[in-house]
């Protein structure tokens, strides 16, 4: 090759390399992505993002225990993913989830019912199809990888009248050596577990009508629990016991006391462990996906399941019988390599430098009620630490009702009152905003326990129509899961509140002092349109009233704080145009993201972890990940408009 010859190819492949270059950056900067870790040497919970359902086999057949994980109530992302265990069974690590489906409606109603089915040595999984009427079995999964389909010989549904929720798995219930099928079963009537014997062969089935299987008073197995198929010999005496899940998430265990021919069911037991009622981290014990299998291979059935916030508890079954109760060690989740920065499910992220070492963090609550730091340990790249949950008074804070599900915090950091150190606002479930004061220093905020806010009202405090929160006297209860929002409106060097109001306008309590005391006064609708209308985020009632998330930032660079607010699908915000006397008017500009995140609400929060001095955005989601939007220029508001700035919609806002 001549010297020029290889100069003209040398300067060629430099300009593809810049071309490559400019075409990552132009993607970076144009797209939301979800926010990494960028630090491979920490461990976290394993986390596929919303409700998993968890399908424990030898997938890659290494000779341990993989996982195979839909994740399937999420608009951002659904599908199975593939969780490979890189240490052993004993002590489980996993990496990273991998998609092995990206559509869950391709493989199963709703994504929700996969159970696996160990046959002669073959891993089967059953769901039904997704209009829920056959029964789907992918055979010999590990080997096929979903790809051998077949229908089984029973249609999903129609047993008990008003079927809804249904989940199949193939066993040999009742010892004879031939597999039989069991099924869940949920209805408008209650929850049954049923049995169709196998009246041939297991490679050529022919099942007989159902029966409800029946606790030895005569009652259904399990009716009003939230009902899977983990049967299994649990406490070793030969024959299939059985494990139902309560509204709370706590095990109802119901012992065999029959033979395996002859199944008899005693009532049912709360499990504990050391006398204490094993209770799920996640409360919702609907959607809680247990399954059976014994994963450290000791010769006792342990227990493994999915949860709302995508996560999976392990409780490893410790092989000692107590007053005829196997004995299993509390939950803990399986861990897995960190990528993805995740907080559980619905998780509300605010941007403050917690530890007072100049860099942004990220505080969040999230929907099973904790407020959670994750530090940004940054060198040359965006770098975080995994979570920490926030203690007040040496315990881990904790906001959920006795009775709920959920807690459903959001969140709000700043300086609340005059002592110079960050405190932290929260709204929940209930309503009840409370003040978390920092009593420690900058370096080391250390949290007391929770404070009502206190409002001078004029007349009757304002209470929503709607909610389960309950308050006393002058305190604060607001619409649930809306978010707090501290900034100093009036600029009389002293923070404010804004928040929705009861009725769902956006509001704010301005701020007084009193005999050196500070107060908050009766709610303003002080944020309005050009035509001096107050502004209504959300006009719908009951339980989609409230929920909205709001943060203030400059974010088109014009000096005045914007309003970025949570919407369909994801994101939108309003231009702040000044003040009209005591009020600010702000206009309608649209959606920032066009990508459907939402489900229940996404929480946007703005920051600028590159310190360019252009604001960018993180936005929280119902999968417990953050994406993260970083801007390469201020005028650049939207990832709608491909040229020019964006312009006002011609609709006054998105209505909910």
């Amino acid at each position: 090759m001549s010297k020029q010859l290889f100069i003209f190819f040398l300067a060629l492949s430099i300009i593809q390399w810049r071309c490559s270059d400019n075409k990552i950056k132009n993607d970076k900067y144009s797209s939301l992505n979800k926010l990494e870790y960028n630090n491979p040497d920490i461990l976290v919970d394993l986390d596929v993002g919303f409700k998993s359902v968890p399908m424990p086999m030898d997938f890659d057949g290494d000779g341990d225990y993989d996982l195979l994980i839909s994740e399937s109530g999420s608009y951002a992302e659904s599908g199975v993913f593939y969780f490979e265990n890189i240490t052993n069974n004993q002590n489980p690590i996993f990496r990273y989830g991998m998609e092995v489906s990206s559509d869950r409606f391709r493989l199963g109603y709703d994504g929700k019912c996969f159970v696996v089915s160990e046959v002669n040595g073959s891993i089967h999984v059953l769901t039904p199809d997704r209009v829920n009427e056959k029964l789907l079995i992918y055979k010999n999964v590990p080997q096929n990888v979903f790809w051998d389909r077949n229908e089984m010989p029973l249609p999903a549904r129609g047993y008990i009248p008003d079927t809804k929720y249904n989940i199949w798995k193939i066993i040999d219930f009742d010892g004879d050596s031939v597999y039989d099928l069991m099924s869940a079963i949920s209805s408008v009537t209650g929850s049954y577990l049923l049995f169709f014997k196998n009246l041939q062969t297991t490679d050529n089935p022919k099942y007989a009508a159902p029966k409800k299987i029946l606790l030895e008073n005569g009652d259904p197995i399990g009716n009003n629990l939230s009902l899977e198929v983990p049967l299994a010999d649990y406490d070793n005496d030969g024959d299939l016991d059985y494990l139902g899940i309560t509204h709370l998430a706590k095990i109802i265990y119901f012992e065999n006391i029959g033979t395996v021919q002859n199944y008899k069911y005693a009532e049912g037991i709360i499990l504990k462990s050391n006398n204490q009622e094993i209770q799920f981290d996640c409360h919702y014990g609907a959607v809680m996906k247990p399954r059976a299998i014994d994963f450290d291979q000791d010769g006792f059935v342990d227990i493994i399941a999915g949860d709302e916030d995508g996560k999976v508890s392990y409780l490893k079954n410790t092989g000692e019988i107590i007053d005829g109760i196997p004995q299993f060690s509390p939950p803990i989740f399986f861990q897995q390599e960190a990528k993805f920065i995740d907080f559980g499910g619905l998780t509300t992220p605010r941007i403050f430098d917690w530890d007072n070492d100049g860099k942004d963090d990220i505080i969040s609550g999230n929907g099973a009620g904790y407020i959670g730091f994750i530090k940004n340990i940054s060198g040359n790249e965006l770098k975080f630490d995994k979570p920490e949950y926030l203690t007040a008074k040496r315990k881990v804070i904790r906001i959920i009702p006795d009775s709920a599900n959920w807690g459903y915090v959001t969140i709000d950091v700043g300086f609340w009152n005059k002592d110079d150190l960050p405190d932290i606002l929260a709204n929940d479930y209930d309503g009840n905003v409370v003040w978390f004061e920092n009593i420690g220093t900058k370096k080391n905020p250390v949290l007391a326990e929770a404070k009502p806010i206190l409002v001078e009202w004029e007349g009757l405090p304002q209470k929503p129509a709607w909610g389960f929160g309950k308050s006393e006297g002058n305190e604060l209860l607001a619409q649930w899961r809306t978010s707090p929002y501290i900034m100093d409106v009036n600029n009389d060097n002293l923070n404010d509140l804004i928040m929705l109001d009861y009725e769902g306008y956006l509001a704010v309590y301005y701020r007084f002092e009193k005999d050196g005391k500070l107060f908050l006064k009766h709610p303003q609708r002080n944020f309005i349109y050009e035509n001096d209308e107050p502004i209504l985020l959300n006009q719908l009632k009951k339980g989609s009233s409230g929920r909205l998330k709001i943060t203030f930032a400059d974010w088109d660079g014009d000096g005045l704080e914007d309003l970025i607010v949570s919407s369909k699908p994801a994101v939108d915000w309003m231009k702040n145009k000044g003040k009209k006397g005591d009020k600010i008017v702000l206009e309608y500009m649209g959606r920032i993201i066009s990508k459907t995140l939402m489900g229940h609400t996404d929480g946007p929060v703005v920051s600028d972890f590159n310190n360019d001095g252009i604001p960018d955005l993180l936005v929280g989601t119902e999968t417990g990940a953050f994406y993260y939007w970083e801007r390469s220029d201020i005028n650049v508001t939207t990832t709608m408009t491909t040229s020019g700035k964006q312009k006002p919609a011609n609709y006054k806002y998105f209505k909910r």
